[in-house]
């Protein structure tokens, strides 16, 4: 099985100001770095050795600390870190297992494939390979091996990095503890290995197909695609935080379903489908023969690979829409919301979303029988028809919209035909006087909940003017590149139509070199940032 690694993804070494939920968790790998031998830079600084070296957060602070007072050129230092370091040469190729300690404090295995041509200088695509039955107890490392050839061909073949992680009803691909432990794998092999971070791939079956979803409307960032085997996108609302179909704009996604899918029906996905592609998220759907099974890879295989081969990551948008109610999940690539907060300057967002419309309509009063002809109302379910029209136990019921009511089917059958929101008029008798009553089905639940106050940004950037509309927002942050603006001319931003920045924005070589050991990226590398307040309205 090869050898055994243990890497704690609970603590990052990151300054508390730049600490987010995720990307504390990317830089859990510099546990292990020291044993991948010396790193060296392209400049050969001391100082930046220490930089990458580092295993503890006080190593880091000193070696930030060391570089920003040697007055290093910030220029120098953004090429260095797009370089990135001198890879190990001691990576074991094949399979290895290593074990990841999560917040939870549980180890959990994980597999990594690395081909047996791999060579240290060339940079790889990594492609997370997602197992079902995610609620299930925990598993030992060898309940996956028979896993680990679902593409080990592939891998070998063409030359992709394999990560083959364990999830368990603790740690489920829609919890935050879960994701916690995704980012911290990542962040271990992409310190050791040679991998290209615009290629970075997300697949799944079943609950890891779901997971893929989850990923997508939660943290698109690492990942290049998401690909999603017998998936359904409803899980997305799974797990801590609220959860947004737009989200899904900002990565392709290659999803299918089995035409007898009992699990995830094929007319019951494409609903959501249909949502996805109404708002114009780039998602590819296909219904393959069979059910809730694996047999349809034989002929999906060929799409995966292309679209292995074919998709690169864009780090730098000119254009990012993003949706949340909880900042510890507030960034999408170099965007970040870092205050949720009704400012009283909200842009108009249309919440998008699908109505959970249930197969029967229900009015709502069960009527018993008293005598005779007289059946009157013996119950109310709660948040229903009638209890919204205000019926009361012990009401007679004599029509609903003019069909008489005799019996309890007969509410049944005025029901047939009826949809959320429709109206409904009900004759009645009570304490003895006739009374009209009038009100509607209550409107179906929506599929993704609406708890807590969500907030959205829309960003377009054009050459250095960047645009951005916001709701619900009170303070975000654009994360600045010289591969995406001029940093030689003034950067404007304007925000709800007010100008809220214009000034030429200076490298900052300690930001640059916190929030490159955040995100470990050497294709996401930048040198400085736009922190802004949204105007208040005066009243």
């Amino acid at each position: 099985m090869g050898d055994s690694r243990r890497l704690r993804a609970g603590k990052g070494y990151l300054m508390p100001s730049r600490r987010t939920f995720w990307s504390v968790l990317l830089f859990a790998g510099l546990l292990l770095l020291s044993a991948c031998g010396p790193q060296t830079s392209v400049d050969s600084s001391d100082s930046l050795d220490e930089y990458f070296a580092a295993t503890s957060e006080a190593e880091l602070t000193q070696a930030i600390d060391r570089l920003v007072a040697s007055d290093e050129d910030p220029n120098d230092v953004a090429r260095w870190l797009r370089a990135g370091p001198d890879y190990p040469a001691d990576v074991p190729t094949g399979w290895t297992t290593y074990e990841i300690e999560g917040p939870d404090g549980r180890l959990r295995p994980y597999h990594v494939y690395v081909p047996t041509t791999y060579d240290r200088e060339q940079s790889y695509p990594l492609l997370f390979d997602l197992h079902g039955a995610v609620s299930s107890a925990p598993q030992p490392a060898e309940y996956l091996e028979q896993r680990r050839r679902l593409w080990e061909g592939e891998a070998e073949e063409l030359g992709w990095i394999l990560i083959v992680p364990h999830g368990d009803r603790y740690a489920s691909w829609f919890s935050a503890n879960g994701h916690a432990n995704l980012l911290g794998e990542l962040a271990f092999v992409k310190r050791r290995i040679n991998v290209d971070e615009n290629r970075v791939f997300v697949s799944g079956f079943s609950d890891g197909g779901s997971g893929a979803y989850w990923l997508g409307f939660h943290d698109p960032t690492p990942w290049a695609a998401l690909i999603s085997f017998h998936g359904h996108p409803g899980v997305g609302g799974y797990g801590p935080y609220q959860t947004y179909p737009r989200n899904l704009l900002n990565r392709p996604i290659r999803a299918t379903t089995g035409e007898t899918d009992e699990l995830y029906p094929p007319d019951n996905v494409s609903s959501y489908v249909t949502l996805l592609e109404r708002i114009g998220v780039d998602i590819e759907w296909t219904v393959y023969p069979g059910g809730h099974d694996a047999q349809f890879l034989s002929d999906e295989a060929e799409h995966t690979i292309a679209l292995i081969s074919q998709t690169s990551r864009n780090p730098y948008p000119a254009e990012v829409i993003w949706e949340t109610s909880d900042v510890a999940v507030g960034r999408c690539d170099w965007v970040r919301i870092d205050e949720i907060a009704d400012v009283g300057n909200d842009e108009a967002f249309e919440d998008i979303n699908l109505a959970e419309i249930p197969e029967q309509i229900v009015f709502g009063a069960a009527i018993s029988y008293r005598g005779g002809t007289l059946f009157t109302v013996a119950g109310l379910e709660p948040d229903s028809a009638a209890f919204y029209m205000g019926i009361k136990t012990g009401d007679q019921i004599l029509t609903i919209d003019g069909m008489s009511v005799l019996t309890q089917d007969d509410i049944g059958v005025a029901m047939i035909g009826k949809a959320p929101g429709d109206p409904v008029e009900v004759e009645i008798v009570r304490d003895g006087e006739p009374m009209v009553l009038t009100g509607h089905i209550p409107a179906a639940d929506l599929i993704y909940g609406r708890d807590e106050m969500t907030a959205s940004v829309h960003v377009t950037a054009s050459g250095n003017d960047i645009d951005v509309r916001v709701s619900h927002v009170g303070r975000y942050t654009l994360l600045i590149s010289s591969e995406q603006f001029d940093l030689d001319r003034p950067i404007t931003v304007t925000t709800n139509g007010d100008v809220t920045f214009s000034d030429v924005v200076q490298p900052d070589l300690r930001f640059m070199l916190e929030q490159a050991a955040e995100d470990f990226d050497r294709k996401a590398v930048y040198e400085a940032s736009i922190e802004i307040a949204v105007p208040q309205l005066s009243n």
